[in-house]
């Protein structure tokens, strides 16, 4: 079984965006299993992240990817989406300093050579493929893709315009094939599209060092890389969208004439299917291991195991209830009660544990920030078996805020909607 790998080591790139035009730095860093690709806008309050992943998909701007949350964008993911996909990278985390990725010299080829001077590291959890049970196909009038299932990825691309012959190609897709045949295939432009792109205001950073333009009378602005070079960009391309979904399918693909928009109409469409596991469940972890995290100690530990989580986004936990716990000889002696605000502690703890495992930094921890909506439904006495739920509803670098809600049985509780700040431990 294949394993998932990251880079070994951190590397930042600048350039201009190619279709906004701005300047931009990206830091591409190693991340822990199961992470997946995260991009993360340094240069906005708050530091929100994205996710790649097709809820993340916004058609934002034309002939790119884009992906984003609310008013979060960036542009024109999918030449490092690329990169990261051809060379098997599952997790990475991608600061940038802009509202786009650089351009580059139009290839991925720029990545690809950072990415083998730093090293890419194997990690211990099996990696995660979209496997086909039968054929899956969108179409667009005469734009179609097909998806077969195989036991590799097999990519064969018909690109068909009225100016320009037609060209067609064949890849099995491995890192090595990846490296030398796809990624230092460059973007490339029609000369009589040039001024329908400047009114539609996108290509504001294209030159002659990151486009290859073709004139009308087939003319090139620059010696072309291989004499098939703009089908295997139009695979370059294929293989980024592919790879919005955060892994890449075991298929043979047959691709006519497609684009960015029927790309990512085919992530959807497997989205919908449920073949993107994107949210790997774990489950059972102990207090010996939630307490490696979280620095509480007795009499504080409301969190005895956490029965089930998903990265970034949900926990269950319990806590058991005996009669010897601390708080119920002197909160009504006579008829214990667990404290109201001890159940909430409980699900800030887990709330706090839930970021804290993921983000895989040392001398974190996790502040109770605050508390709305609170409610408390039910009384909670010695022998029960208190099991505490958490939602992440939003997250940024170092705020997150949770739904949480205690269940004894099916009965709820308590509730409320917690924020948590992460910081450093000062100790």
């Amino acid at each position: 079984m294949e394993k998932q790998r990251t880079l070994t080591k951190e590397i930042s790139i600048s350039g201009k965006g190619l279709m906004l035009g701005q300047p931009v730095t990206i830091t591409i860093k190693p991340a822990p299993e199961d992470y997946g690709i995260v991009f993360q806008r340094m240069d906005l309050e708050g530091v929100p992240t994205l996710k790649a992943c097709p809820e993340n998909y916004q058609a934002d701007l034309p002939r790119c990817t884009s992906i984003g949350d609310g008013h979060t964008k960036i542009n024109s993911v999918e030449h490092l989406l690329s990169a990261l996909g051809g060379m098997g990278i599952d997790n990475a985390q991608i600061d940038v300093e802009g509202p786009e990725l650089p351009s580059l010299d139009g290839s991925s080829l720029p990545y690809v050579e950072r990415i083998i001077d730093v090293g890419i590291t194997e990690q211990n959890s099996d990696k995660k493929f979209i496997n086909l049970k039968s054929p899956i196909a969108v179409d667009d009038g005469e734009r179609r893709l097909v998806l077969l299932p195989s036991s590799h990825l097999q990519i064969t691309l018909v690109y068909d315009h009225p100016q320009l012959p037609t060209q067609m190609a064949t890849f099995t897709i491995t890192p090595e094939v990846y490296i030398s045949e796809i990624a230092p295939s460059r973007s490339f432009c029609l000369a009589s599209e040039v001024e329908m792109l400047k009114e539609l205001g996108i290509g504001r950073g294209a030159s002659y060092e990151n486009v290859v333009v073709v004139e009308d009378d087939g003319s090139v602005s620059s010696e072309l890389r291989f004499s098939n070079e703009f089908v295997r960009h139009k695979i370059l391309d294929l293989i980024g969208d592919f790879y919005l979904a955060g892994q890449l399918p075991k298929a043979n693909v047959i691709a006519i004439k497609s684009g960015h928009e029927l790309h990512a109409e085919l992530v959807m469409s497997l989205a919908k299917a449920k073949l993107i596991d994107n949210n790997t469940v774990h489950e059972l972890v102990e207090a010996k291991d939630i307490y490696r995290i979280l620095p509480h100690r007795f009499p504080m530990c409301m969190v005895d195991r956490v029965i089930e989580y998903e990265d970034g986004k949900r926990a269950v936990g319990i806590k058991n209830l005996s009669f010897n716990e601390q708080f119920f000889q002197g909160h009504f002696p006579q008829e214990p009660v667990m404290p109201g605000v001890l159940q909430i502690e409980g699900l800030a703890q887990l709330a706090a544990w839930l970021v804290l495992q993921e983000t895989d930094q040392e001398n974190q921890i996790g502040y109770f920030a605050s508390i709305n909506e609170a409610k408390f439904r039910k009384p909670v006495i010695p022998g029960d078996q208190l099991r505490l739920e958490v939602e992440v509803i939003r997250k940024r670098r170092s705020f997150v805020r949770v739904s949480g809600k205690t269940f004894v049985g099916d009965e709820l509780t308590s509730e409320g909607d917690i924020s948590i700040m992460i910081g450093s431990n000062p100790t």
